[in-house]
């Protein structure tokens, strides 16, 4: 038996709530999926959620290597992701389990109720605004987190509204990250994602984590992991 899961963490544009409406996951470049699915051709993978079948008759969920940039992306989401009332920060989970010359496609999804930034050059947008209310002082929030291992108050500093570029239709609330009344961001690149994520006890502030794929191949007795 051999098992192929590709994990990813979703962002705001991905489920559809950008500019261009689209639905979709991204894949990153490092992640090669065209040995697990197939160019340009509608899947059937069962939802084990919700115990539905997708299939090329009743949905669209389909690999898709662009060729610009050579990007990939899994499109025709977008039944699925208001289904399971997908969120920025959200893991959707693509596994491919083959079995004695066949195989099987699986959907899984978890909700995992972070609190989810983007970074834009020297601020960030709040991607899940609703999760922050509980924490709201003022025009700021204030949240206490653990970042590096150090219990310390974060403040999400509101910094009034900007355009993420000059070509933007509309403006975007912009936030400071600070610790101690300094900011944090210099510790992050362009376009990076941060999460507040919840553990058992507290809440941990870090770099979002954003897709992991794994190979188990149980034909080799010990296994192998990628």
């Amino acid at each position: 038996m051999k098992i192929e899961s590709f994990l990813k963490r979703l962002n705001a544009t991905e489920i559809g709530a950008g500019t261009a409406n689209d639905t979709y996951i991204a894949i990153p470049r490092d992640i090669d999926l065209s040995q697990m699915l197939v160019n340009q051709q509608a899947i059937t993978i069962f939802d084990r959620v919700e115990g539905i079948l997708y299939t090329p008759e009743n949905s669209n969920i389909k690999y898709v290597q662009t060729g610009q940039n050579s990007q990939e992306r899994i499109s025709g989401l977008g039944q699925y992701f208001r289904r399971v009332n997908a969120n920025a920060g959200d893991e959707v989970i693509i596994e491919k389990v083959e079995d004695d010359g066949s195989y099987h496609l699986y959907l899984d999804f978890c909700h995992r109720d972070a609190i989810v930034f983007q970074k834009n050059r020297d601020w960030v947008e709040i991607l899940t605004p609703e999760r922050m209310e509980p924490f709201k002082s003022g025009s700021d929030y204030k949240v206490n987190v653990i970042y590096k291992n150090k219990h310390v108050e974060l403040c999400v500093k509101g910094l009034g509204w900007r355009k993420k570029k000059k070509i933007s239709p509309f403006d975007t609330a912009a936030y400071d990250l600070q610790i101690e009344g300094k900011s944090i961001l210099p510790d992050y690149e362009y376009l990076d994602y941060i999460e507040i994520s919840n553990g058992d006890d507290d809440k941990w502030l870090a770099r979002m984590k954003t897709s992991m794929y794994l190979v188990i191949d149980t034909i080799n007795e010990k296994g192998a992991v990628i």
